[in-house]
């Protein structure tokens, strides 16, 4: 599991992936062997970007976006520990994909939703 590290990997990933919204948060998927990125115009940047994603042994790679509107650091950090924590506990059904994970309200946040949702987008997206 390895983490998205530079704007041309995040913008790959929002331009071209699934987008996935939820009441309090929002999920992006790139698919790394979905057809249509052969398909697309993709910047310098962005091929570069996935041809390190498709030559890593790394499978799976993610992101996070908390903003300051969510809360205070204390709770952005433990939602951020939450999806770290589903990354690490659904390794082996998220490997082929990049995700990016947005957080958009804390108020109905819980970690049992957050898992209960991301499994049914991981099955909608796998279809």
């Amino acid at each position: 599991m390895k983490t998205l590290k530079n704007k041309a990997e995040f913008d790959l990933v929002y331009k071209n992936g699934k987008r996935y919204d939820r009441g309090c948060f929002r999920v992006y998927i790139l698919l790394f062997s979905h057809s249509s990125l052969g398909e697309r115009r993709l910047s310098f940047k962005e091929r570069s970007a996935l041809s390190h994603f498709i030559s890593q042994k790394q499978n799976f790679y993610f992101g996070l976006s908390v903003s300051k509107k969510v809360g205070n650091a204390p709770v952005r950090n433990k939602i951020k520990r939450w999806f770290r924590a589903f990354c690490r506990n659904y390794e082996s059904l998220l490997e082929g994909r990049a995700m990016i994970f947005v957080a958009k309200d804390f108020q109905s946040m819980e970690y049992a939703l957050i898992q209960e949702e991301m499994l049914k987008i991981l099955n909608k997206s796998c279809a």
